[in-house]
């Protein structure tokens, strides 16, 4: 019995001991998950990362857009997802839209007229003139308050400001306001994006092929520009998510030039025309893929920023730069950037998500 009852006790002790080796590993485990988690929720990329600060953590202009409208003035958009649907991961819709203006100092949420619809294109001329398009209306900002300036230009696509004048575009159509009345023609063309430097230089980006269209303040004047676009993609191993041919999707037109981005298959492009001709470049391995489909962004030293990205599907987004000699920067975002705007002479201001912050960043030096 007494052998017995040694031989259990010998039994017992190991396994005591790997009980206690298992809670002690278990433990030990536990300590290092909650300090991993304490990491990451204290991380520096809570607030963005070494290049991008959050200026505003609104996740509803995640997916929005940014515009600056002046050294110290910019505003965010973006939307709400109203009711069920708020809770149904796959669902879209329907959405309330949202404005957020910066001051210089802070981030306010602004009353927006429109109930339901998306925010789309905006432009501006100066903190007290802000235009946007949303919900099948046009609105305005004058410095004090959102009012609807026009209903019911559901056709509406796109818009330009130039001081006191505006110009938007859709179907076939123009809209016309000349700082006091409204005049309606029509446009030999559908309007994709539009960029213009005066009221008697204006370019559109045609929606149907490789053409821009340019207005001299009395007749539109069509740009053909198949002759100095890529003919095909780039070889692949898989057949291209993006288009087979060449297709045009933003347009910036300041004074160093007028500046287009495309696509073809997996790879981006750039036309401009600095002087007399157009000239392209592949911009794939200099900025990435630019699927976001956004405008160049002037630096104010006759320079663009670029939102590119460092993979093929475009959704880890890059900070490219192209100074005015053309030589090329592309810094990492470290997270997916959706929009981007320039402060005149500041930094560049940015909607997207880095980490678990989302809303609208700032650049760091």
């Amino acid at each position: 019995m007494c052998r017995s009852g040694s031989l259990h006790t010998l039994w017992i002790m190991p396994l005591n001991l790997v009980s206690t080796g298992l809670r002690l590993w278990w433990m030990a485990g536990a300590v290092v998950t909650v300090a991993g988690l304490w990491l990451w929720w204290a991380a520096p990329w809570a607030d963005g990362n070494d290049r991008w600060k959050l200026v505003a953590g609104q996740s509803s202009v995640t997916y929005g857009r940014v515009i600056a409208t002046g050294e110290r003035d910019a505003w965010a958009f973006g939307w709400d997802i109203l009711g069920i649907a708020a809770w149904v991961p796959v669902a879209d819709g329907p959405h309330r839209p949202t404005a957020f203006h910066w001051d210089g100092d802070r981030w306010t949420k602004s009353d927006f007229p429109v109930e339901r619809g998306d925010v789309g294109p905006v432009a501006a001329s100066g903190p007290s003139n802000v235009w946007a398009l949303a919900g099948g209306s046009v609105l305005r900002w004058d410095g004090r308050a959102w009012t609807i300036v026009r209903e019911a230009l559901d056709t509406a696509w796109t818009l330009a400001v130039i001081g006191e004048d505006v110009w938007i575009f859709g179907d076939h159509e123009a809209w016309h306001y000349d700082g006091s009345t409204w005049s309606e023609s029509g446009v030999s063309f559908r309007t994709l994006r539009v960029s213009a430097r005066s009221a008697s230089d204006i370019w559109a980006v045609d929606v149907d092929g490789p053409f821009v269209h340019h207005f001299d303040g009395r007749a539109w004047t069509r740009v053909d520009l198949s002759a100095h676009l890529p003919k095909a993609p780039p070889p692949a191993d898989d057949v291209p998510p993006g288009p087979l041919s060449p297709r045009l999707s933003a347009i910036t037109a300041d004074p160093s030039g007028i500046w287009i981005t495309g696509e073809i298959g997996m790879s981006s492009f750039l036309l401009s025309q600095t002087g007399s001709g157009w000239h392209s470049e592949d911009t794939s391995a200099k900025a990435g893929r630019m699927g976001r489909d956004l405008p160049p962004v002037p630096d104010s030293r006759g320079g663009h920023w670029f939102l590119g990205s460092t993979d093929v599907n475009g959704s880890d987004s890059a900070l490219a730069h192209r100074d005015p000699s053309g030589r090329w920067t592309r810094v990492p975002a470290g997270g997916e950037l959706t929009s981007l705007s320039a402060v005149s002479g500041g930094p560049l201001l940015a909607t997207g998500v880095i980490g678990k912050a989302s809303g609208v960043f700032r650049n760091l030096p």
